[in-house]
């Protein structure tokens, strides 16, 4: 119960804060829609709001009730599942789930808004780097960086991709001409 409670806090924050990025982009959306299509201007907007929900939960809240001494660094890979970090066995299943989560829609919206990220590797690179940067900023603000997170994090944006991939597969498949047909009906 406690996981369901903490993981549907996130959804709510998350739905509140897209809701108000949405009212504040929409003037933006309305100066660009003769410059750029409607559907690449909400995959961009998603994608940002994402980015931007991300870093909200994991640099800006909570920043500021920790001090630079309160800071610890984890570079021993799997030591989440090792050690209890001093956390009850929900909270700890509740924030190694909500790692992996909040990069699957990262890894599923960069490659539909750009492009040239249609690529596993380059989506899992990108959002390793994203991730990284989250935790070195997370030490600085006297928050933990954790090598798990890093790795959870890149593990969620690859199954985001893999989510993607597949949709676009199936999109193709469903567009593609039947193949039992040569020719366009009607003609000979």
């Amino acid at each position: 119960m406690f996981m369901i409670r903490e993981i549907l806090s996130y959804c709510i924050i998350s739905a509140i804060g897209l809701a108000c990025m949405a009212v504040l982009y929409l003037p933006i959306c309305f100066l660009l829609r003769k410059r750029v299509p409607p559907a690449k201007q909400f995959a961009y907007f998603l994608f940002g709001a994402c980015v931007l929900i991300v870093l909200a939960a994991t640099v800006i809240v909570g920043a500021s009730k920790t001090s630079a001494a309160d800071r610890s660094l984890n570079l021993v890979p799997f030591r989440v599942f090792q050690e209890t970090w001093g956390m009850p066995e929900p909270k700890k299943i509740a924030q190694t789930a909500a790692n992996v989560v909040m990069f699957i829609p990262l890894g599923f919206l960069l490659p539909i808004a750009f492009q040239k990220m249609r690529n596993l590797w380059k989506t899992a690179l990108t959002l390793a780097l994203l991730s990284f940067t989250i935790e070195f900023t997370q030490y600085f603000t006297g928050r933990s960086a954790d090598i798990d997170d890093l790795m959870l994090n890149t593990l969620g944006g690859i199954l985001g991709y893999l989510v993607f991939f597949a949709a676009s597969k199936l999109l193709r498949k469903k567009r593609s001409p039947r193949s039992g047909r040569s020719h366009p009906v009607g003609k000979s």
